[in-house]
């Protein structure tokens, strides 16, 4: 199939075909909210000698929290493509972050820095730059950098 056979729009987005887009990569883990039990035994209880199980109650948080950043982004910046990760989804977020931030003109070397942050358990990823890492501002903040760092992009 020719160039001249291709759509003028991308269908998943709507978007004119070679135009630039912004993505926001939203990372965090995706596990279960309690432990479970199987053919290697039971991960613990109040009633049994191992203990208290695993609530996953810190993962928990960071869901919530990214939820929070998502709705809140979803209506501040509707055509920002978003995507959620779990951080060890290795195969798909290190070259989208890799392709990402190379076609938005980071170097070699802070695409690598970016690459690393992006494995945190949680993080926010704008055009392959790690924004944040680790511990999360507030979802108006990250909200505003991202507004601030998309106006700047795009006044360039």
């Amino acid at each position: 199939m020719n160039a001249a056979h291709l759509p003028a729009h991308d269908t998943r987005s709507g978007r004119q075909a070679g135009t630039r887009h912004h993505q926001a990569i939203l990372v965090r883990e995706q596990d279960s909210q309690h432990s479970g039990s199987g053919c290697c035994g039971r991960l613990g209880g109040c009633h049994t000698e191992l203990g208290g199980a695993a609530d996953f109650s810190h993962s928990r948080r960071r869901m919530e929290q990214i939820g929070e950043i998502y709705r809140a982004l979803i209506e501040a910046a509707p055509d920002l493509d978003l995507v959620v990760v779990d951080p060890r989804n290795a195969v798909w977020l290190y070259p989208a972050v890799w392709r990402a931030a190379r076609s938005h003109g980071l170097g070699v070397g802070a695409t690598l820095r970016s690459i690393a942050r992006a494995g945190s358990p949680v993080a926010i990823v704008l055009d392959g730059e790690t924004l944040f890492a680790g511990r999360l501002p507030t979802s108006v903040e990250v909200v505003q950098t991202v507004l601030d760092r998309l106006g700047a992009r795009l006044d360039a």
